[in-house]
């Protein structure tokens, strides 16, 4: 079956679409990591979202072949690893470094897309990389800290990396296979090796605490199945590096949503780094035509 086309700008507002449902994650999860650890909260949320997709598998009756299989498995060990060392560094970490090096594969992704598929990203893209790194310091950093590199550091920044190889990953992949397969095989491998190793690591949890499984229900369904979908699904008809780009704003569209839900304000320094952060996007995406 011939996928329909998708033009360079609709893929980036569906993958905008997912960066604000990621960035309206962080109120869920500050309630759920009370109730589950870590761990068994991210093989939950992918088990439930992999249970979510599975009709639409069937009743599609599309072909799960060797190849997507592989592939699929390759993706899901990336994004797992990805959030099982984000999850092992910020407990050594601020939040603050965590949230800005997570967010250096805007970085990381044209610099990987460039050594291993040969595309290199176009000037306005670059500029764009500049504007929304120096944006992602000011939003996230403490400027009274001192830096200093610690080992909370450097696993959110093994983190950063493995998200920015799985960006490049589905780049390469993504356009070849079906999309609905390509995300459920990724989807099970997660929830099976993430509760595979959080049995081992920890007890099960008590399921009964209040608002948990609704909650829980939100990262499936939205989160992490529509999510990983569209990502898939869009993302071989734009560039890794304007998809890194628009990842990038998650903390902005976090903030957004934390300040209309729970009334938090960003100080002005934050706000500048925002802005900073979204010119880079729309730099990266008006100029690119002129630039790149």
């Amino acid at each position: 079956m011939k996928k329909h086309h998708i033009s360079p700008l609709r893929a980036d507002i569906a993958l905008l679409l997912v960066t604000v449902i990621w960035g309206g994650t962080f109120p869920v999860l500050k309630l759920l990591v009370a109730a589950l650890p870590p761990d068994y909260l991210v093989g939950f949320r992918f088990l439930l979202a992999f249970l979510v997709l599975t009709p639409f598998v069937k009743l599609g009756q599309r072909k799960l072949d060797v190849r997507t299989g592989f592939v699929g498995v390759g993706l899901g060990l990336l994004l797992w690893g990805g959030f099982l060392s984000q999850t092992i560094g910020i407990q050594y970490t601020t939040a603050s470094k965590a949230a800005f090096i997570t967010a250096l594969s805007v970085v990381i992704t044209p610099i990987l897309s460039t050594l291993l598929l040969r595309k290199r990203p176009g000037n306005a893209a670059i500029l764009g990389v500049v504007m929304a790194t120096m944006g992602l310091g000011l939003l996230t950093l403490d400027f009274q800290e001192p830096w200093v590199l610690h080992k909370g550091d450097l696993w959110v920044l093994v983190c950063a990396l493995l998200y920015a190889m799985q960006i490049i990953a589905v780049d390469y992949y993504g356009g070849s296979l079906d999309a609905v397969s390509l995300t459920w095989v990724e989807l099970g491998t997660v929830a099976v090796v993430g509760l595979g190793t959080a049995a081992v690591r920890t007890p099960m949890p008590n399921l009964n605490s209040p608002g948990l499984w609704g909650g829980l229900l939100y990262l499936a369904i939205f989160a992490t199945a529509v999510a990983q979908y569209l990502q898939i699904r869009v993302q071989p008809y734009t560039t890794p590096t304007r998809v890194s780009l628009v990842f990038s704003l998650e903390p902005v569209f976090a903030s957004i949503l934390a300040f209309l839900m729970l009334g938090e304000r960003l100080p002005w320094i934050n706000q500048i780094g925002a802005g900073f952060m979204l010119a880079g996007v729309v730099v990266s995406e008006l100029g690119g035509r002129r630039l790149t």
